[in-house]
């Protein structure tokens, strides 16, 4: 049986957001995945390559396949809410074991920062789309990103999270930053 690459990217990431980076190990996954060790060097030739591309699917996945899927939504209020519903409410451990990660390799730190760079210019520009002047929704959006941090490390350490996210649904809301 021939894996894919996504096969092993998939089986990367489940163990990253698991177990953490030192987890990730080429004989673990082949043997989680059924198969020799050759087929991961089919792909990549060692385990930092690897790891690049285990980020590279996050950096996709996570933020410009969101992004792209956001903007066929015509109103950009409704696009904040749902980008909103869809941070607050996925699973996070993936993102928790991705800043697990950066605190300790400064190379995957700021490839995080460069993300959250882009994550942030895009909220902003969906809150001056929303007429909101630039200096506030910059302000605005970096406050919701605070938040979408803090919302990782809480979700992780706690249960019943849903009935926290209408909370704070409700508290956004209420600062009237979708206008």
């Amino acid at each position: 049986m021939q894996l894919t690459r996504d096969d092993w990217i998939q089986a990367g990431l489940r163990v990253l957001a698991t177990a953490g980076i030192d987890s990730v190990k080429i004989e673990a996954l082949a043997k989680e995945l059924h198969i020799s060790k050759g087929s991961f060097y089919h792909y990549w030739p060692n385990r930092a390559q690897f790891l690049d591309a285990l980020l590279l699917a996050w950096e996709v996945g996570t933020t410009h396949n969101t992004i792209d899927a956001l903007e066929k939504i015509d109103s950009p209020r409704e696009r904040f809410l749902r980008l909103f519903e869809v941070s607050f409410s996925a699973d996070k451990s993936l993102e928790a074991a991705i800043h697990r990660w950066a605190s300790i390799d400064v190379a995957v730190a700021r490839r995080v920062a460069a993300v959250e760079e882009v994550r942030m210019a895009y909220i902003t520009r969906l809150l001056c789309d929303m007429g909101k002047p630039f200096t506030q929704a910059s302000e605005l959006a970096r406050l919701c990103y605070f938040i979408y941090l803090g919302w990782i490390d809480w979700s992780e350490r706690n249960e019943n999270v849903s009935t926290t996210f209408a909370e704070i649904q409700r508290l956004l809301l209420a600062l009237n930053i979708t206008g």
